[in-house]
């Protein structure tokens, strides 16, 4: 993508702000537009190169603002967790869905083309078959699900409309520095790093044969912030993650050993909403955009203890709030992750 003025919603989270530096170091200018309600812990990564704009999605006054002069909009601004939007779907609704249409709309207003949108491996549900290629069903499993299938046809409407160029990213279960570690709700990766460094039992819902591609953060970062100008990635949603699936279980049991605590493993009732496996098919990516996930697992992981080391033992922040209370899992009512 040749040089720009760049607009990346949700910048101050975990992706976002690394997509925030890439783009910055490849000579754009960045405005970060964020809320913070996830903190302003990022905002020390970035330079005077990044403008930092306060304001919130669902806002259409502050979205005018933020996008003034704008080229190009990377819509990572979310609230992502699956496990927790089936007893908060109000709120899920009104983040996720209506910030991304508002902020969708007042880039159409604003005369901008470019739109990325990362949308999210929990679209598809339950595979039909593995591993998951662009084309197979949407079936969400959960209302965050719902939102992100919900918004890529939005995108494609307008598309059709020949109003914006949507170019959509399908994220597979991507971790590393940066993410929150105090989060009780997404993000297995920190939660479990940050529940050994305490001393205490990783908890895994279920038997922990969950399989999912964990992809470390670096993998996804030069893709998404590269695909801009890819003609044939327009309305044309592409997977981006590891090949390669890891139980929960060995998760745990490999971060266990790398942070070497004297902990074990405790087991709490399934998650209705949980996907057994997943994991994608990247041909296109492959094709379409010289993807190749370069991070392997362990070297990953070691990684993303060595930052958290810095960071430090982190108390999690849990929600005083629950829209359907009896669809919350028990250790989110006892905070007891």
């Amino acid at each position: 993508m040749e040089s720009k003025k760049v607009l990346v919603s949700g910048g101050a989270g975990f992706i976002g702000s690394h997509v925030a530096n890439y783009l910055a170091d490849q000579g754009n200018k960045v405005v970060v537009f964020d809320n913070f309600v996830g903190g302003k812990d990022n905002l020390k990564y970035f330079g005077d190169e990044i403008e930092v704009f306060e304001g919130d999605m669902t806002d259409r006054n502050a979205c005018k603002k933020a996008l003034n002069k704008v080229d190009a909009v990377f819509c990572l601004g979310a609230h992502a967790a699956e496990g927790q939007s089936v007893f908060i779907p109000i709120f899920n609704a009104e983040t996720n869905l209506m910030g991304s249409i508002t902020l969708l709309t007042e880039s159409i207003n604003a005369g901008i083309k470019d739109f990325v949108f990362t949308s999210t491996i929990a679209a598809y549900g339950k595979p039909e078959k593995l591993p998951i290629r662009e084309d197979a069903p949407l079936m969400p499993e959960d209302p965050y699900g719902v939102t992100k299938m919900a918004f890529e046809h939005y995108l494609r409407v307008y598309y059709e409309l020949e109003k914006i160029n949507p170019y959509i990213v399908r994220f597979f279960n991507v971790y590393g520095p940066r993410q929150r570690m105090d989060d009780p709700y997404r993000g297995v990766v920190p939660i479990f790093i940050n529940k050994c460094f305490k001393g205490e039992n990783p908890i895994i819902f279920g038997d922990g044969l969950q399989k999912r591609a964990f992809t470390y953060i670096s993998d996804i970062v030069e893709p998404i912030c590269s695909i801009v100008g890819k003609k044939k990635l327009i309305n044309n949603p592409v997977n981006i993650g590891a090949e390669k699936a890891w139980t929960v279980k060995e998760l745990a049991e490999k971060i266990i050993e790398k942070t070497g605590s004297k902990v074990e493993i405790e087991h709490v009732d399934k998650r209705t909403s949980d996907v057994k496996v997943v994991y994608a098919d990247v041909s296109k990516a492959k094709k379409l955009l010289d993807y190749e996930a370069k991070v392997g697992f362990d070297e990953g992981i070691e990684k993303t203890i060595e930052w958290a080391k810095g960071e430090g033992i982190k108390d999690f922040k849990y929600m005083d709030y629950f829209e359907i209370p009896k669809m919350a899992h028990g250790i989110y009512k006892t905070k007891d992750i």
